[in-house]
């Protein structure tokens, strides 16, 4: 995924933090209009593109508009649950209302890696993006080398791979050439990274009963990244002078 390497937290992408955790005070008084979970979350204000403003965006109104006291499975994948893998439960009242609402998630987090006994090393072909555990990042998975395939133990077929594949179609710039996969295109590093922060963010991670944690983790993490503005994109040095004239720059 990335033409040159570059250095990034693991812990801040395994968690996807990108500021300070919000802090907000007791709802026990607060009745009525802010009892929903998009109000909490308005009012906690949880850092962009962390974990907890992912559950906010896909538990809320505008998403599965889960109850503040709807239990939630934190699970590997969904199918867990199916096959009696399962992992903690949760509620978005027990975060929310937390003095420091990151630090609750994380809680939880900590619980399910205990539990569970995996890492978040890499999903699909995100594998790069997310630094590895080491937190250094080379060009180890590129969907546009004919001779790599995705040996993630996960997320190969998922839609947040899908994003990252298209990353990798975006930045087969001048010179790359063509390959049996991907055509040469003409697009900017930063427009490519723009759309793959975006294209992270607006993955599914949750259904109607289960949030997967990985799928979160990842999807916090990529869209936090790379959204970098100017030479804090990722990848601004990659064919600055782009036309982005190709579907593929804006994909």
């Amino acid at each position: 995924m990335f033409k040159a390497a570059s250095i990034t937290s693991a812990s801040l992408l395994a968690i996807g933090i990108t500021g300070t955790s919000a802090k907000i005070g007791n709802y026990n008084s607060v009745g009525g209009g802010h009892d929903t979970i998009t109000a909490m979350c308005a009012e906690a204000n949880p850092p962009r593109y962390s974990a907890v403003a992912k559950l906010c965006k896909e538990l809320g109104t505008d998403g599965l508009n889960f109850g503040l006291d709807d239990t939630v499975l934190l699970s590997v994948k969904a199918v867990d649950r199916l096959v009696g893998n399962e992992g903690p439960t949760f509620n978005m009242r027990d975060i929310l209302e937390a003095e420091d609402v990151v630090a609750a998630y994380n809680k939880i987090m900590a619980s399910t890696l205990r539990t569970e006994r995996k890492l978040l090393v890499d999903y699909g072909w995100c594998s790069s993006a997310a630094g590895f555990l080491g937190g250094v990042s080379a060009d180890s998975s590129n969907y546009c080398d004919p001779s790599q395939s995705c040996d993630s133990s996960m997320g190969c077929e998922d839609p947040l791979s899908a994003c990252c594949i298209t990353h990798d179609k975006c930045l087969q710039g001048p010179g790359s050439g063509t390959t049996s996969r991907c055509d040469e295109v003409d697009c900017s590093g930063s427009s490519c990274d723009e759309h793959l922060s975006a294209c992270a963010w607006n993955v599914s991670c949750c259904t109607w009963w289960s949030c997967d944690y990985q799928c979160i983790a990842f999807s916090s993490g990529i869209a936090a990244t790379f959204n970098g503005v100017g030479s804090w994109s990722p990848q601004h040095e990659w064919n600055p002078d782009g036309s982005n004239s190709d579907a593929m720059c804006t994909a």
